[in-house]
């Protein structure tokens, strides 16, 4: 086994085995960021693919200021944004049902007793405006203006959405309970 520093270093001449180790290593890990921000296997497949491509084009970019999966769970995560911004995956328009907002806080599902494919799936069946922020927020740990800067919102937008995707979140889970 190779050091993480060498295997970076083949990654930047181009040795394909050191890519494939690279891709092996971290291919579960990433895997689990693309389902994060895409509606269905196929396409978290494919922005899988996106992903990879765009850390083996622009890993010579790579300063080691962070560590390898930081750097490239960003990338993943810019990818899925950008295809968002550019139409593919485009947010819809929707209109809060503020029914959602009655589900009361001492209601809350235990987190022990939610499968965390349950959770997945309840994610993904929420509109993206939701979903996106709730993954910046709650998951890779963006901040409100982080999260503003990324998606060209309002931090105000920010939270709200947060707190009205934890509420229909929140509402979903209790259905499949």
């Amino acid at each position: 086994m190779i050091s993480e520093e060498e295997l970076i270093r083949r990654c930047k001449e181009h040795d394909r085995s050191a890519q494939k180790m690279l891709f092996e290593k971290y291919a579960n890990k990433m895997m689990a960021v693309c389902i994060r921000y895409c509606k269905n296997q196929e396409d978290a497949k494919d922005l899988l693919q996106d992903g990879y491509y765009k850390v083996f084009t622009s890993i010579k970019s790579f300063k080691g200021n962070s560590k390898i999966d930081t750097w490239m769970t960003r990338i993943f995560i810019n990818i899925a944004l950008n295809k968002q911004r550019l139409g593919r995956n485009k947010y819809n328009h929707y209109e809060f049902d503020t029914n959602f907002e009655k589900a009361e806080m001492s209601e809350e599902v235990p987190n022990e007793e939610i499968d965390a494919k349950i959770v997945i799936n309840a994610l993904n069946e929420l509109p993206d405006i939701y979903k996106v922020v709730l993954n910046l927020y709650a998951i890779d740990g963006l901040s409100h203006k982080d999260i503003a800067k990324q998606l060209g919102i309002s931090e105000g937008s920010s939270k709200s959405r947060l707190s009205r995707g934890r509420s229909l979140l929140n509402a979903k889970l209790k259905r499949k309970k």
